[in-house]
């Protein structure tokens, strides 16, 4: 009886000793970590899509708004810091504090903006006899497009939140409330 007591206290000590060894393999198998790629888009409901035209160094911007309800939207130009870049559109576009263009009126579903135009100013390139000569560089101009639900206040005003953030709940999206145009 002695002997199948220390038999199994013999046993017991060894498996504690295996399950002790083999806890750090574990505890590495739990921390690691993987990588996916892809993606899916979302959609909610609000869409633009930018329509570019391009000539005589000028882009000739419109936005459509291809979702299902009407919206809110704005457009936003990056050019490299040596290129200048002058907007002229119609009285409906607006240049905001920072830095995107507005259009000013609600934009109803499968409708289009006015044309924003953005000419773009090329740097000044001279030879080494300080003539001027063509400036052969290759740039890009990067053209930035958002739109936003159209939101009402108590009183039947609508608005544009562009600090809208939107809430994933368990099977739907919701706007957070919160953002700068809800006064």
């Amino acid at each position: 009886m002695k002997n199948s007591k220390k038999t199994v206290l013999a046993a017991a000590v060894a498996l504690g000793l295996a399950a002790g060894i083999s806890a750090g393999s574990a505890s590495a198998y739990f921390t690691t970590y993987a990588t996916a790629r892809g993606g899916h888009t979302i959609r909610l409901g609000n869409r633009s899509q930018v329509r570019e035209e391009f000539s005589q160094w000028t882009k000739h911007i419109s936005l459509e708004n291809t979702g299902d309800t009407e919206s809110y939207v704005r457009v936003k130009v990056f050019a490299g810091s040596m290129y200048g870049l002058e907007y002229d559109g119609s009285a409906l576009w607006s240049e905001g504090e920072d830095g995107y263009w507005y259009y000013e009126e609600i934009l109803p579903a499968g409708a289009a903006t006015e044309v924003l135009d953005v000419q773009i100013t090329l740097p000044a390139v001279k030879d080494e006899a300080g003539n001027q000569v063509a400036y052969t560089e290759d740039f890009n101009v990067v053209v930035i497009q958002e739109c936003t639900a159209v939101r009402y206040r108590e009183d039947g005003t609508p608005y544009a939140d562009w600090d809208a953030v939107l809430d994933s709940g368990s099977d739907r999206y919701e706007w957070e409330e919160g953002g700068a145009g809800n006064e």
